[in-house]
């Protein structure tokens, strides 16, 4: 009961997603019993001349026992046609898809009733499922699968691997359904016209200090922007970027066991300072000046010159009706890099799904697990552009027919090689790391304290998070 309720207690803390079980029903046959008759008849036929023996009647088959799979999947990313083509050619299987939230997820957790595959970010919560005994080791599924190749597996996908202490090591324990290296730069070129800024090359990396010149020189007041941090948020730091950024510049905030971490450094400093900067110069959408428009509508309406996005905004720029008809003016650039760092260009979401360690029907839930993920769902998913596949062999399947097409698949080619790096996400953290960042970098923008106060703060509250972590699954 301990271990049922410190899981309820991590999985609300830490803020993650999603899990399963399903039911079952049972049939039987038996054989009629002998007669009489029947038996005065063989005792009759044993003293009579031989005859052919006819073959014995076999008993019907017990029908197949139908079970329910139950995933936290969403209906976006799993259609009620696609269900159905699953159901048709796995007759015994019923798929139900469950919808969550953290707080409904604790409390399955803890009674054991969540769904059998678990959709979650493979890049923040790999890990704290891993060690909260959550998810099923599938490295032998995947060694065994005739339809999953292992060495088709892209690098991205080692972000569902973790060995206890670092993600990318050890048993894997799911894969991503699509993905993207989420910190590419997105370019308007109408914007770069009207500010009479030359286009960078988009073969070349720039670093962050750069990118942020260089959105200070295609900001116009009152007329367009410089630079967005995603499509829907304000241009302002996150937790996710500052990983990025430290991924770069390779510089470790974790202890070695992931027992506590430690802001108070020059390269958390430099990045904190660097974003303050670029909210008070007023690049973009942020607290102080109170744009609420979203970076990807300034994006579409010319009125944004860059934006943080991955490969899956080529998709949201071909569907959106302010760019489909004129996405030669769109491009992407590498991810930018820390002053001196490394190139990485890190996933910062990976959406996939695990199995529940828990699931009554692992063997089922493996044979929705391997269709949806490498079956004609992946294909399907690889052809909209939205996301990259898992698999190399799929990539072929990405849009490459226009010119857009052509040139960010081209910019794709280069940025793989340098996806193997993770975000450096501590697992007992998670995503809470949001919260804490946003609570000491908030009152930054308006002068109401300092960096060295901030960063202190940021460590305090992290490592009690992470000590509450830890005492709960003692």
């Amino acid at each position: 009961m301990k271990k049922t309720v410190s899981l309820m207690t991590i999985t609300a803390l830490v803020f993650v997603l999603l899990a399963g079980c399903g039911g079952n029903s049972n049939s039987s046959s038996s054989a009629a019993p002998e007669t009489a008759a029947a038996t005065a008849a063989a005792t009759t036929a044993a003293t009579a001349e031989p005859t052919a023996t006819e073959a014995p009647t076999a008993e019907p088959a017990a029908p197949a026992e139908i079970v329910t799979i139950k995933t936290s999947i969403t209906n976006g990313e799993l259609s009620k046609d696609q269900i159905a083509e699953f159901e048709q050619a796995n007759p015994n299987i019923k798929i139900e898809i469950v919808e969550l939230d953290a707080t409904k997820l604790a409390a399955q957790l803890a009674t054991g009733d969540a769904p059998d595959v678990l959709r979650i970010s493979g890049a923040f919560e790999t890990g704290g499922y891993v060690i909260k005994g959550i998810a099923m080791d599938l490295t032998e599924q995947i060694n065994a699968s005739t339809v999953i190749n292992k060495d088709d597996l892209m690098d991205i996908d080692n972000v569902f691997r973790f060995d206890g202490q670092t993600i990318g090591k050890g048993p894997i324990y799911g894969l991503p359904k699509d993905w993207s290296s989420d910190y590419t730069i997105w370019y308007n070129k109408k914007v770069f016209e009207a500010a009479g800024v030359a286009l960078p090359d988009p073969t070349i990396p720039l670093t962050w200090p750069e990118i942020m010149a260089l959105a200070k020189k295609l900001t116009i007041k009152g007329k367009q922007y410089g630079l967005a941090a995603t499509e829907w948020g304000k241009t302002e730091p996150n937790f996710n970027i500052m990983l990025d950024y430290l991924a770069s510049a390779g510089v470790a905030i974790n202890a070695p066991d992931n027992s506590s971490m430690d802001f108070n450094n020059q390269a958390v400093k430099d990045f904190i300072a660097m974003w303050v900067d670029a909210v008070k110069s007023n690049i973009g959408p942020n607290s102080v000046n109170g744009d609420k428009i979203s970076g990807g509508d300034l994006f579409t309406q010319n009125k944004l010159g860059m934006l943080i996005n991955g490969y899956w905004y080529s998709g949201a720029l071909r569907s959106n009706d302010n760019s489909k008809t004129h996405l030669s003016d769109f491009g992407m650039m590498p991810a930018p890099l820390a002053p001196g760092g490394k190139r990485v260009s890190p996933t910062g979401g990976a959406t996939g799904a695990i199995i529940n360690k828990a699931s009554k029907h692992p063997k089922e839930a493996w044979t929705f697990f391997e269709w949806f993920f490498a079956g004609k769902p992946a294909d399907d998913r690889a052809k909209t552009g939205w996301g990259l596949p898992a698999f190399t062999s799929k990539m072929s399947l990405l849009p490459q027919e226009t010119d857009f097409d052509k040139a960010v698949y081209a910019v794709l080619q280069d940025e793989l090689k340098y996806s193997g790096d993770f975000l450096p996400v501590n697992p007992y953290l998670s995503g809470g790391g949001w919260g804490i960042f946003d609570k000491y970098v908030n009152p930054l923008y308006f002068g109401k304290s300092n960096i060295d106060d901030a960063v202190k703060g940021m460590t305090k509250d992290a490592n009690v998070a992470i000590t509450e972590a830890k005492n709960a699954m003692n």
